[in-house]
């Protein structure tokens, strides 16, 4: 069964199974729900309620040619469990509906037009920072055994779009974000020694963590909605355990592209032996991968301020 419009009776015939909508409740409209880079999505709403549904298929939804873990789903669905009994945490996310893993196939309570803080990038509003950071201060306060939390396939996709993909200069890649302008800073930045040898020393840090807090790896503004309750926290099926300064560096990353000091916030309570050092290398590699990679942003940046970000990125990188 595929969560696509098409395949709709197949669908609500399956969520009235599983108790997520009503016998006999009549489907009345069905759309995707959010612009999904990962997964297939889709608002289903009946006279009585509405709810969102989430699929993870072998590929990246928004680029069908970057093959991607089919069961994330089950990491996805893992990470509800393991905060379920958190409110601090649970609280912060929509609540989880269920999960039919045949069909690799999350539900959630439909949060209505809550938006994304992607605009971020245009107006810099980040109201809800703080709650935010205090909400992943949280997190990292905890671990998991659960061995689904070693999620070693998203981590391999993700180590290469984050830490490889970015660094090789004329990659082939047809970006519409990668301007030649970009190419030759791009050049720059992989003939860089300094650079590479760390971008290797913590891409080996990050594919190889087995220990440390439970993180919900990818942490920022796409993965936060805005809400009248307060900002809440979606997508972690890149969740896994290990060291805190990756969640922390990708969060100050984004600082950095939506105009704010690359400072954590103080309501992040780093836990012990928190790597101030680690989190901005891993800062400065999200800044490059996110303007030299795939994982393009609604940047209204020209080439001189994209430089100026390399620039900060690459001394983040080299301390």
């Amino acid at each position: 069964m595929d969560l696509v419009p098409g395949d709709l009776d197949a669908v609500a015939e399956l969520a009235r199974h599983a108790g997520w909508l009503d016998a006999g409740d009549e489907v009345l409209s069905a759309a995707p729900a959010g612009a999904g880079n990962m997964n297939r999505t889709l608002r289903v709403a009946t006279r009585r309620r509405s709810i969102v549904l989430k699929q993870s298929v072998p590929f990246v939804a928004k680029y069908p040619e970057i093959p991607a873990p089919h069961a994330r789903d089950r990491v996805e669905a893992a990470f509800y469990r393991e905060v379920a009994g958190c409110p601090g945490l649970a609280g912060a996310m929509p609540a989880c509906l269920g999960h039919v893993a045949e069909h690799h196939l999350l539900a959630f309570e439909d949060l209505g037009t809550a938006a994304d803080f992607t605009s971020a990038y245009g107006d810099g509003d980040l109201a809800g920072l703080d709650a935010l950071a205090a909400w992943l201060a949280r997190l990292h306060g905890r671990t998991s055994a659960d061995p689904v939390f070693e999620n070693a396939d998203m981590r391999a996709l993700n180590h290469a779009h984050i830490f490889e993909i970015p660094f090789v200069a004329d990659n082939g890649l047809d970006l519409e974000g990668i301007t030649p302008g970009l190419r030759a800073l791009q050049r720059l930045v992989s003939a860089d020694d300094a650079v590479m040898n760390r971008a290797r020393e913590l891409g080996a840090v990050y594919l190889g963590a087995r220990t440390g807090a439970l993180l919900h790896g990818d942490f920022y503004p796409g993965s936060w909605l805005r809400h009248a309750d307060g900002p809440k926290v979606i997508d972690p099926e890149f969740a896994f355990v290990g060291p805190p300064e990756f969640d922390v560096g990708v969060l100050l990353a984004h600082l950095v592209l939506t105009g704010h000091a690359s400072q954590v916030p103080d309501s992040y309570a780093p836990p012990p032996g928190f790597d101030g050092g680690a989190a901005n290398g891993f800062a400065g590699i999200e800044i490059l991968r996110r303007l030299l990679g795939v994982a393009q942003l609604p940047l209204d940046a020209d080439i001189r301020a994209k430089g100026r970000w390399i620039d900060q990125a690459v001394h983040l990188v080299t301390g």
